[in-house]
């Protein structure tokens, strides 16, 4: 019976879903037409494994997809596991909150309704305090299940990997990777003599005179700057920490105690308020979705912005974006003390409760593989430093983009607060309501200092400092 009703909650969610975002969705329809324009493929490069990739023929996987793009992309090339396995999938899109409340239901359920599915590295604690996923270590390692010289686990970036372990286990593998980074109109940039910015000062000056330039053409409707600034685990704080951190700040200690109420922290904030609100931002600058600032670039009526780095699919051609040859992008700005983003996959990960999970183990080595990144082109957003380093990237020539994304690939690192402590979603939601009162006016130091004290509670009672003892 708890079976058949986290099953209707799910399907309700996926009803909601489709009337939502029925575009994005990869349909029973689109995989048909996937399979009429791919019905000669080559599968050749993935057979150059020395895997039985049909080893699970006849099996039916069930997977749970992002709406992003790069789960988008892969989608309609399904086929190509379809002919190299003999397997079946069943592969849904689902918009991101949407989805992380499916996860939530199936695996704490232990339903096992889905084989895979993608999590992230602010959920990594709570997932391996309930032995929700399965360490991938003994599907790497197995000669049976996996070419190791093949798939080249040592290409896969080591940043990436340290978002998908936790105490010595890995819990899954990066498929969509990105950090925050400065997306720029280059046309605007050059029209204006505007500068790259530097630091994150220097993104609220150019703010003000790239406004002022666009007013004096009379640009209306379009914005100089805006990023992350509505209330969210994961939304506002994954841009806030960087700056936090660049100032010489930081979230928590090394004894899990909350330390973002220092000088450091309070100089960050109010230079991040100042980035995001006022004159040179969207009207309601502080309540926009991430997806609402990326609409706004995609369609030229932004300047400049600070997105994570995947978002280049969304602008890569003349179908998807006016602007496609117009843009480029740099580093995240840097503080005081040094230049910092905040690294992030979207991993797939094997359910413990699949009863397929060596079927699963396979299609997760298919989809983070060398030969599937490249078969993406500029759809998908790997881990793999020799996709970034090919020349796979360069037809969207924005040079300044794949600077970025190697100088992340080799140098992110994520604070200690958002890798995987089990107490990251009750921080997190008290940390990001702090932040979004500072950017409603409230006093930054006063505003700060409460929720230290929130998160000090929450803390000590929770599973981190019980780690330390």
């Amino acid at each position: 019976m708890k079976g058949l009703v986290l099953l209707f909650v799910i399907t309700f969610l996926f009803s909601c879903e489709k009337e939502n975002t029925e575009k994005k969705l990869t349909t029973a329809k689109s995989q048909k037409q996937a399979v009429q324009k791919f019905k000669n493929f080559d599968i050749s490069p993935w057979k150059k494994a020395s895997v039985d990739w049909k080893q699970f023929e006849g099996i039916t996987l069930s997977i749970l997809a992002d709406a992003q793009p790069a789960f988008r992309a892969l989608g309609p090339f399904l086929p190509y596991f379809e002919q190299l396995t003999g397997m079946k999938v069943g592969y849904q899109n689902v918009e991101q909150m949407r989805m992380r409340k499916i996860i939530k239901l199936d695996l704490s359920s232990g339903s096992g309704i889905y084989d895979v599915i993608p999590v992230g590295v602010i959920f990594l604690g709570e997932a391996y305090q309930n032995k929700w996923l399965e360490n991938l270590y003994p599907y790497l390692n197995d000669k049976v299940l996996t070419d190791s010289k093949w798939y080249d686990f040592e290409d896969i970036s080591k940043k990436s990997l340290e978002l998908c372990q936790k105490n010595g286990e890995l819990l899954s593998i990066p498929f969509d990777f990105s950090a925050p980074i400065f997306f720029y109109r280059k046309d605007l940039f050059e029209k204006y003599n505007i500068p790259l910015p530097d630091t994150y000062q220097d993104v609220v000056n150019i703010k003000k005179k790239l406004q002022e330039e666009l007013d004096k053409d009379g640009m209306k409707g379009v914005y100089a700057f805006a990023t992350r600034a509505r209330p969210g685990v994961g939304d506002n704080t994954w841009t806030v920490i960087p700056a936090i951190r660049a100032y010489g700040g930081d979230m928590l200690d090394k004894d899990f105690k909350p330390i973002f109420d220092s000088p450091s922290a309070i100089k960050a904030l109010t230079i991040y308020r100042d980035m995001v609100t006022g004159y040179g931002n969207p009207p309601n600058a502080q309540t926009l979705h991430f997806y609402e600032i990326r609409k706004l670039f995609r369609e030229g009526k932004l300047a400049s912005t600070i997105l994570a780095s995947h978002f280049f699919n969304e602008i890569d051609s003349e179908e998807k974006s006016p602007i496609w040859d117009k843009w480029d992008a740099t580093l995240n700005p840097k503080g005081d003390v040094s230049r910092e983003t905040n690294p992030w996959a979207w991993s797939f990960a094997i359910n413990s409760s699949s009863k397929n999970k060596k079927a699963a183990w396979l299609f997760i080595q298919w989809a983070t593989s060398k030969e599937t990144a490249r078969l993406l082109k500029t759809g998908g957003a790997p881990a793999r430093v020799s996709v970034w380093e090919s020349d796979y990237y360069k037809s969207m020539n924005a040079p300044g983009l794949i600077g970025a994304v190697k100088w992340i690939l080799k140098e992110g690192t994520v604070s200690s607060m958002e890798l995987g402590i089990p107490e990251f979603t009750r921080v997190g939601e008290v940390t990001s309501i702090a932040f979004s009162e500072i950017f409603y006016g409230a006093d930054v130091k006063k505003t700060l200092t409460e929720a230290s004290l929130k998160v000090e509670k929450i803390m000590a009672n929770g599973e981190s400092r019980k780690g330390k003892k």
